[in-house]
């Protein structure tokens, strides 16, 4: 026989599924939409066997399942501690929020204290024609954490430390000792990415100024080159024309290898030679590219054909040719290949064929 306060749980599972379907759609459009990159969201309905536990545990408090807020819960956790505010916006500005029942750990710790950090928001929906009217009634809880809070309340709840006297003060104090070195990793995280959204900010700067010449060759400087030189926009944009493609942005980590050989250390190496072997690299482009149907190219398609054009121009020796293409490819035979190709494409193009 089902005990009579479990009754409202079964009464209403396929209702708290609906909830939870709907709930995860929403949060994840609403994070689509305002572009807030997150680690997971996880979500869940409650066991029978979870709700029969709390209700004994915690007789006092709950008379029936329908008292327990998080039959129905999610864990949205994300990469820095600023997302964490950006999310609750989010979650205030979708969601009716039950603020009597809310918690924020953060302000829970006593200032002395370390321990597991996070934003706990109890939640309806606002009724809407979106969705039936019988779901506004029921509560959900929401979670947000970073990653490292997770991973603390993760080992913590592994560990099975529940609370202060669960455990000898020795062991309470060295959980304190790690909390806070989670803690200040977090905060250091943060900065780093401050710090490299400074820099972003200032590279791009920079660059719409034509001030490159000491800007150092780095993932997020080519980034950026690569979208606001006019110079590289005006080479990828003729080869695009040669075939009609489009051009889109990817990521061109690779080539920082391949400049790095060819002595090119800034963007003002990289402007020099793209101004310098152009030309050539047209040529090149359109001698592979002619009898091609291409929809798409990626954005580091000039970058082949300058490093390409560079070889081709220079006195690369036959071993250094190697040893360049040994970098791109594990086999052998393959780099043969290809420094047979420029040692050909050299000779060729010397004579002005």
């Amino acid at each position: 026989m089902i005990p009579i306060k479990m009754l409202s749980y079964f009464d209403h599972i396929e209702d708290y599924k609906e909830l939870d379907a709907l709930v995860e759609q929403k949060i994840n459009n609403a994070l689509n939409e305002s572009g807030i990159h997150t680690m997971q969201i996880q979500h869940r309905v409650k066991t029978a066997d979870s709700v029969a536990g709390k209700l004994d545990r915690k007789p006092e408090k709950y008379s029936s399942a329908s008292d327990i807020t998080d039959l129905v819960g999610f864990r949205i956790i994300c990469y820095f501690t600023d997302q964490i505010d950006m999310i609750s916006s989010l979650i205030r500005d979708m969601f009716v929020i039950d603020w009597n029942n809310c918690v924020d750990k953060s302000t829970t710790l006593s200032p002395n204290a370390f321990g597991y950090l996070s934003v706990h928001y109890i939640c309806s929906l606002k009724h809407s024609d979106e969705y039936p009217s019988r779901l506004c009634r029921y509560k959900f809880e929401i979670q947000i954490r970073t990653v490292l809070q997770h991973t603390w309340a993760e080992i913590e709840h592994d560990l099975g430390y529940k609370n202060e006297f669960g455990v000898p003060l020795h062991v309470r104090r060295e959980f304190s000792r790690m909390a806070s070195l989670l803690e200040v990793a977090d905060e250091g995280f943060l900065r780093i990415k401050h710090t490299l959204e400074v820099y972003s900010a200032n590279v791009i700067d920079r660059l719409q100024k034509g001030e490159v010449a000491d800007i150092a060759l780095d993932t997020l400087s080519l980034r950026e080159f690569m979208k606001y030189n006019s110079d590289y926009i005006k080479l990828i944009d003729e080869i695009a024309e040669l075939t009609g493609a489009n051009i889109i942005h990817a990521n061109a980590d690779p080539y920082l290898k391949q400049l790095s050989f060819l002595g090119i250390h800034d963007l003002g190496a990289l402007v020099e030679a793209i101004r310098t072997h152009h030309d050539l690299a047209i040529t090149l482009a359109k001698d592979s590219l002619s009898m091609m149907e291409i929809e798409e190219f990626s954005s580091f398609v000039g970058l082949y054909y300058i490093c390409r054009a560079i070889l081709i121009a220079g006195d690369y020796s036959e071993a250094e040719l190697m040893k360049y293409f040994s970098m791109l490819t594990p086999k052998e035979i393959q780099a043969e290949r290809n420094t047979a190709r420029i040692l050909r494409q050299r000779e060729r193009y010397a004579k002005g064929n």
